[in-house]
Parts: structure tokens; C-alpha cells; sequence
């Protein structure tokens, strides 16, 4: 059973995300926090494989990041459209994927980065790169 947190400051969102993931037998949803105080608690409460993490509580990262160490937890991070996939790099990520993806595409993200795969989805200025080759272009990037 893959333990995920949805880490979301849009409760439509999470709610859709939720209804999505009550089909799938081998991922359960343990934490859907909308703040990152609620977040922190959830983190430190619970053990999830994955944390879906918006890139709306980035300003929290710093704390977030030491948990997800401590506690292993695979980072996959939701973005806005007009997002770079470089957070994978900045953050240290396992994946990313934005807003506009679906079900399944969703579902593949958390499976892969359970497992420890890399996972970029395609935005539209990434659209002909794949992950690797986003992720080689990002090598220069600035670490966290």
C-alpha cells in the first residue's frame, strides 16, 4: 500500500484528487492538508511513501524538507502551468506534475516515484523533452 499525503491549498482539488484515488486499491490518502502547519503535523504524525506537494507551500519548505528526510518520503510536486520542471532539481524532487494532468497520468506519477523513479510531466514549453532530457538541461541548477 503506497501512503500518500496531498498537500493542496485548493480543497476542490483535493477533493477531486481524493474521489480519483478512492478507485485504486494500492494507494490510500493519509494526510490532505491545506496549510502548512497542517502539513507539518500530518508529516510528523504519519510515515506516507509520497508527499504531493503544491508549490504553494514552498515557503514552508525548509522545515518540510527536514522531515521528508528523517521520514524518506518521495517528494512529487504539484505545479501551476507556468511552473518549470527545474523544482525537481531546486527541490530535490522525485517528480512532477502539474495541474492539468489526469487520473491515470496521476496515479503512474505516484506509483513511479513510490518506487523511486524520476517522474517530469511535459509542460507546454517541455512538451518535446523527456524527463531526462529536461533533468540534463537542469544539471547547473542550484541546489536547496
Amino acid at each position: 500500500m503506497i501512503k500518500v499525503i496531498l498537500a493542496d491549498h485548493q480543497e476542490l482539488f483535493r477533493m477531486g484528487m481524493a474521489q480519483v484515488l478512492a478507485e485504486v486499491d494500492d494507494i490510500r490518502i493519509v494526510g490532505e492538508p491545506q496549510s502548512p502547519e497542517q502539513l507539518l503535523n500530518q508529516l510528523e504524525e504519519s510515515n506516507p511513501h509520497v508527499l504531493i506537494l503544491s508549490t504553494a507551500f514552498l515557503p514552508a519548505f525548509t522545515e518540510i524538507r527536514r522531515i521528508l528526510k528523517r521520514r524518506q518520503t518521495a517528494l512529487l510536486v504539484l505545479a501551476e502551468e507556468n511552473d518549470q520542471a527545474a523544482y525537481t532539481r531546486w527541490l530535490r524532487a522525485r517528480g512532477i506534475v502539474y495541474r492539468s494532468m489526469d487520473g491515470p497520468l496521476f496515479i503512474d506519477a505516484m506509483r513511479r516515484v513510490a518506487r523511486g523513479e524520476l517522474f517530469i510531466q511535459p509542460d507546454s514549453s517541455d512538451a518535446r523533452k523527456t524527463g531526462a532530457e529536461v533533468m540534463e538541461n537542469e544539471q547547473d541548477s542550484t541546489h536547496l
